[in-house]
Formats: structure tokens, C-alpha cells, sequence
């Protein structure tokens, strides 16, 4: 087993609470890790984040949780930095459940909720170094591989990425050395999973409006404004990719779309055009491979979410039919306290 040497990496650490941002530098202190740069504004870690190429990235996101979740997407994304694969740990006062699950849904390494002791932040930070998760690719995630075995039901495959920190820290020569070209070949292969899942999250909306008016399914609102996001999203990476062909098609992906107006009543054709330009976006930009190998997969989603539509609208209409029979007892019985006074004068 390699020594570990935390005075070797680089740590950014950003809090807003000059308190808290001084506790979790201590523990940082503790542990190992000597290069230390604090930020206490969002700005300033933005900036640091553009300029800096830390082995380390640690973030309070209780105060500042919409920010610093969508900056942590932006980094997944190359949007921001020069390394989309730094290793991120989010601390948060926040026992919330519904904060804790955004927070690991952005795409950071872990989450450790306040207060902890050094000893239990190492401990996480050993596993970041040791153990660190392969990354997964969706249309809307990238980040660490947290399903279990039982839940790989996608086909979507796990990306071994570049791990700066381990390298660092273990003094890893040889993978410090060729640590651009590291990065270049994981960024190739998460730009080429991130655009098939774009394309099939376009065909999979294309479908379940296509099959709206089927015997027995729910019918199925056509988000336009998504297809669009995603469809520019799209051509972004193509054209960052340097795919002309690929670019070229979803620029008429993209007008495809706009002929869609607001989404009602859209013409079979206009949507299966929708279908192909997305499919041959792909197509062009993965040198013919096409996301047929996927079917299975766009065929389970479908159904699983036509379930999930069904089940939907078959919960709502029993809470209305519910509400609709307890307000005809609610008429009923004011109805019997009214008559009760006219009865009892004809009994007497």
C-alpha cells in the first residue's frame, strides 16, 4: 500500500461562515492537507474554481444549497475548471432528506453532515482516495455510480475517471505525468454517453406522445421547452466535440422542434422527423453507431413511465372522486340539520 502524503494536494475550501470555514480547515489541518485556500464567497470559489486546479474540493452547502448544487453540476458538465472529475465533498448542517438527496444528486463525491470529528472526515476522505466510485452517465446526472447490482437495469456503462487526489496524495508519478491525457480520454467517453442519453431522452418523449391516444394509456402533455434544452444541449456538445456532420443535424433537430409550437396536436410526422434527427445527431457524432442498442432500454422506460402516468392520474381521480363524496355528505347533512326544526314542529 502506497503512503499517503496530504501536504502534497491542494484543497479549495469554501464556507460562508467564517466559524464554520475555520473548524473544517482545522480538521483539514488535522488530517494532513497543508495547501489550503479558503473562499467564503460564491464569487471568489467560482473564480477559484476557473483559476485553480485544486486535488480537493470541499463545500458548505447549507446556506447557499440551489448555488452550490448547480456550480457542482457545471463542474460534472466541463462547464467550469479545467478537471470535471475532482474529487467533491459537500458538508452540510442539514439533517433534511430532501437536502441530503440533491446534494448527492448534483454529482458530488459524498456528503458529511455537521458536526463531525476528524477522525470520521479522514475516514471519508480515505475512501475518497481508496475506494472512489466510477462515475454514471444519464441524461440529467453526472457523477458517482451509487446504484446497487439489483438496480443496474440500465445499460448504461460505469466510466472509470481520473482520481487526482489518490494520485497525489500516493505520489503516483506515472498518472500525475499523463494526467491531461487521463482527463481527455474520460472526458471523450462521458461527451459520448452524455449525448446518447440526450438523444434517447428525446426519443423517449417523442414516444410516449406518439402513444398517447393508445387504447388504455394515459395521455401524455408534450414538454416542448424540454426538448428543446435538450436538444441544444445537443448541439453544444457536438460542436465542442468538433462533430460538424453531428452539429449540422441538430441544428435541424432544433427547427424540427420549434415547428412543434406548444405541443398540442403534433402531427405523427413532425414527431417521427423529431425521432430520426435526434437518432442521426447520434449517429453522426459516434461515426455511425447508432442507440438501436438501447432499444430495450427506451422500451423499459416507456413502460415504466406510462406506468407511473397511470398510476398518477388513477390516484388523483380517486382523491376527486373522495373529495366529490365527502362534499355530498357534507351537503346531506346540512340539508337534515335544516329540515330537523320543521319536524319537530309538525310532531308537536
Amino acid at each position: 500500500m502506497a503512503d499517503i502524503d496530504y501536504a502534497r494536494a491542494t484543497v479549495l475550501l469554501f464556507d460562508p461562515v467564517h466559524v464554520n470555514q475555520r473548524t473544517t480547515r482545522y480538521a483539514l489541518f488535522e488530517i494532513g492537507f497543508r495547501q489550503i485556500e479558503c473562499v467564503a464567497s460564491l464569487a471568489d470559489f467560482k473564480t477559484a474554481l476557473a483559476d485553480s486546479a485544486p486535488t480537493l474540493i470541499v463545500a458548505e452547502s447549507s446556506a447557499t444549497d440551489t448555488d452550490i448544487f448547480n456550480l457542482v453540476r457545471s463542474v460534472r458538465r466541463g462547464d467550469v475548471g479545467g478537471n470535471p472529475f475532482v474529487v467533491m465533498l459537500l458538508t452540510t448542517w442539514s439533517r433534511d432528506t430532501s437536502h441530503i438527496r440533491k446534494a448527492i444528486e448534483c454529482g458530488a463525491d459524498d456528503v458529511i453532515v455537521r458536526p463531525f470529528s476528524t477522525m470520521f472526515a479522514e475516514e471519508r476522505v480515505k475512501t475518497l482516495i481508496k475506494g472512489r466510485k466510477d462515475f454514471i452517465v444519464t441524461s440529467d446526472y453526472i457523477g458517482p455510480d451509487r446504484r446497487k447490482d439489483t438496480e443496474r437495469s440500465t445499460d448504461a456503462p460505469p466510466i472509470a475517471v481520473p482520481n487526482f487526489l489518490k494520485a497525489t496524495v500516493e505520489n503516483d508519478e506515472q498518472a500525475l505525468n499523463n494526467g491531461q491525457q487521463w482527463v481527455k480520454e474520460a472526458r471523450e467517453a462521458v461527451t459520448g454517453e452524455r449525448v446518447r442519453r440526450v438523444a434517447m431522452r428525446i426519443v423517449i418523449s417523442v414516444e410516449l406522445e406518439a402513444s398517447k391516444k393508445s387504447e388504455g394509456k394515459v395521455p401524455v402533455a408534450l414538454d416542448v421547452k424540454d426538448l428543446q434544452r435538450a436538444a441544444r444541449e445537443l448541439r453544444a456538445h457536438v460542436i465542442r466535440a468538433k462533430r460538424r456532420e453531428a452539429a449540422e443535424v441538430a441544428e435541424a433537430l432544433i427547427d424540427q422542434i420549434s415547428t412543434l409550437g406548444d405541443g398540442r396536436n403534433a402531427e405523427a410526422g413532425s414527431l417521427k422527423l423529431v425521432k430520426e434527427l435526434a437518432m442521426g445527431a447520434y449517429a453522426a457524432f459516434a461515426n455511425g453507431d447508432t442507440i438501436e442498442r438501447s432499444k430495450d432500454e427506451i422500451g423499459r422506460t416507456v413502460s415504466n413511465l406510462r406506468k407511473r402516468l397511470q398510476a398518477r392520474a388513477e390516484a388523483a381521480k380517486r382523491k376527486a372522486e373522495l373529495a366529490a363524496s365527502e362534499a355530498a355528505a357534507d351537503t346531506a347533512d346540512g340539508a337534515g340539520q335544516d329540515e330537523a326544526p320543521d319536524i319537530k314542529r309538525a310532531a308537536m
